[in-house]
């Protein structure tokens, strides 16, 4: 009896002795600690602090209206696409990228954000809710659009929600997450990236874009990262 007790209480000892070690402060979308964190270089803003900046409208032919307001970009419904181009200063890999879009109206994709990854001469399209309202992907890889090649997934978005998208970009590699879910981890090694044929590619370097949606996005911002 002695023996089995002192068997349950040797246990219950180590349990806590394993318990007890730091906690994981890894979150879930990547980010580092709040003390490494401070290492990394500052967030440039990409928000216009009066009118439209260094953002210019696009002509795409039956476009809806771009307007920012109080730091909040309005994409209205266009006839297709509708969008702008980014004309200042661009991110160069490796950097990380973040927006918050939502979609109010419509039913394809409320965030179609383009920028650069091997220079501004090399760029590809991330799209969120694409394809009928849910595909999440990068376009182009190989010359397959985000519905064909391995970032694609479906996703399921709530019009009027606001959604937190994060890009990280680097010299092989690309990753996407959104509320803090890794959505697209891909080795862009040796890989064929660019734009998909059509419109989308006067959005290049870096622009903003739907297709027959009505949406809002905010908080554009990026950063360096360490190499």
């Amino acid at each position: 009896m002695k023996a089995r007790l002192w068997k349950m209480v040797s246990i219950l000892l180590a349990g806590t002795v394993m318990g007890s070690g730091e906690p994981d402060k890894k979150k879930p979308d990547g980010e580092v600690a709040k003390g490494q964190d401070e290492k990394k270089e500052k967030w440039v803003s990409l928000v216009p602090e009066k009118g439209m900046g260094s953002w210019k409208g696009l002509n795409f032919g039956g476009e809806g209206e771009t307007k920012w307001d109080k730091g909040t970009l309005k994409i209205e419904e266009g006839a297709e696409l509708t969008g702008l181009v980014w004309s200042g200063k661009l991110p160069e890999a490796p950097y990380e990228l973040e927006v918050e879009a939502r979609r109010t109206s419509g039913v394809d994709f409320f965030c179609g954000l383009t920028f650069p990854v091997r220079g501004k001469e090399t760029c590809v399209t991330l799209v969120v809710g694409g394809w009928g309202g849910g595909v999440v992907g990068i376009s182009s890889i190989d010359g397959m659009d985000a519905s064909e090649n391995e970032t694609a997934s479906y996703q399921g978005f709530k019009d009027e929600q606001w959604y937190k998208i994060r890009l990280e970009v680097r010299k092989d590699s690309l990753k996407a997450w959104i509320d803090g879910r890794e959505l697209v981890d891909v080795v862009t090694k040796d890989r064929k990236l660019g734009l998909r044929f059509g419109d989308i590619e006067k959005c290049a370097p870096l622009g903003l874009a739907t297709w027959q949606t009505t949406a809002e996005l905010r908080k554009l911002q990026w950063r360096k990262l360490a190499k």
